[in-house]
C-alpha cells in the first residue's frame, strides 16, 4: 500500500514536469515568433522609407498605434502626438521621405536588439542611409521603439528617432 502511495507521487511528479516543460517549451517557441514579427517591423520601416521602389508613406503608418508618440532627439526632442501628427513628422521632417532624397535604409545585425515580455516590447535599431546619387551615407540615425500586442500585430506605440554620431 506504500508503494502504491509513492508510485502515485512519481506519476504526478513525472506528469507535472512533463506539462511544464511542455509549457516552457511553447513560452519559448512563442517569443521566438513574437521576436521574428518585432524584426519584421524593422524591416517594414526601412522598406517604407527606402527610395527604391518609392518610399510608402502609408505603409510606414500600418506599423504605428492610432495613438502613438514620436519623439524627435534631432530637432529639440520635438513630440508628435497621435497617428496623424506621426504621420506629419515623416512626410514633412524625416529625410527618407523628403523629394530628391534618392535613399535606401539598412540596420548592420550588430545594431539591432528586440525584447519581448508578453504583450508588449521593446525595439532599438541604427538606420544607416545610404543616398544612392551620392554613392554615401547620408544619415545615420536611431531609432528606439516600445510596441504592443494588437491582435496578431505588434504597433509601435511610443519611438525616439535621432543622430548617432559614430559609426
Amino acid at each position: 500500500m506504500k508503494s502504491m502511495g509513492v508510485k502515485s507521487g512519481l506519476l504526478v511528479l513525472a506528469l507535472w514536469l512533463v506539462t511544464a516543460i511542455a509549457a516552457a517549451a511553447d513560452s519559448g517557441a512563442n517569443n521566438a515568433a513574437d521576436i521574428l514579427k518585432i524584426r519584421n517591423v524593422e524591416i517594414s520601416f526601412h522598406q517604407a522609407g527606402s527610395w527604391l521602389p518609392r518610399p510608402d508613406l502609408d505603409m510606414m503608418m500600418s506599423l504605428y498605434a492610432d495613438d502613438a508618440a514620436l519623439t524627435d532627439t534631432a530637432h529639440g526632442n520635438k513630440l508628435y502626438q497621435g497617428k496623424q501628427q506621426v504621420r506629419d513628422y515623416f512626410a514633412k521632417v524625416a529625410a527618407p521621405f523628403q523629394p530628391g532624397k534618392h535613399w535606401i535604409g539598412y540596420t548592420p545585425a550588430m545594431r539591432i536588439k528586440a525584447a519581448v515580455d508578453g504583450d508588449k516590447a521593446t525595439l532599438y535599431f541604427e538606420c544607416l542611409w545610404m543616398d544612392v546619387d551620392r554613392n554615401a551615407i547620408g544619415a545615420h540615425s536611431f531609432s528606439d521603439i516600445t510596441l504592443e500586442r494588437s491582435g496578431d500585430q505588434w504597433l509601435i506605440k511610443t519611438i525616439r528617432v535621432g543622430k548617432v554620431d559614430k559609426l
